[in-house]
């Protein structure tokens, strides 16, 4: 049982990342209203995805051999630059980051745990790449967060 919710959930991850990563901005910034909070999201998501791409674009580490097929992705090309790091497990650290010192830090730090071990669960990453992306995203987040805007 728990297998299959696992399964599920993990390519659910795979399949909607961008919304879940959105529904993730959208319930913080419903509990914590803020414009700045709103700024301080997009300046860590944009900074965090282009460092994650661009190691990936630098190192070029390939994906294990059982990774799943990405090169059609709802119908749009989608490049495979490699495996290190994981742009997924970065941006879910990357919320956490930025909930630091709040109620919200550890419900989210879970979830991008739980996002992290479906990575490599579905065997679309090693588990170094997830731990540098998680730190690269949590990094990224941490200085927005105490960046002054």
């Amino acid at each position: 049982m728990i297998e299959r919710i696992l399964q599920r959930f993990s390519w659910l991850v795979e399949k909607y990342y961008v919304e879940i990563f959105v529904l993730e901005a959208l319930l913080i910034l419903l509990i914590y209203p803020s414009l700045r909070l709103a700024e301080k999201i997009m300046i860590a998501a944009i900074i965090t995805t282009i460092s994650s791409e661009g190691i990936k674009i630098l190192i070029r580490e390939k994906r294990p051999k059982s990774a799943p097929e990405r090169r059609l992705h709802r119908g749009i090309f989608r490049i495979n630059l490699g495996s290190f790091p994981s742009t997924h497990s970065a941006v879910a650290f990357m919320f956490s980051a930025l909930l630091v010192g709040s109620t919200l830090f550890f419900p989210f730090f879970v979830f991008a745990a739980i996002i992290a071990y479906t990575r490599v669960y579905i065997k679309s990453h090693y588990i170094h790449d997830v731990i540098a992306g998680g730190l690269l995203g949590f990094v990224v987040g941490y200085a927005v967060l105490s960046m002054v805007i």
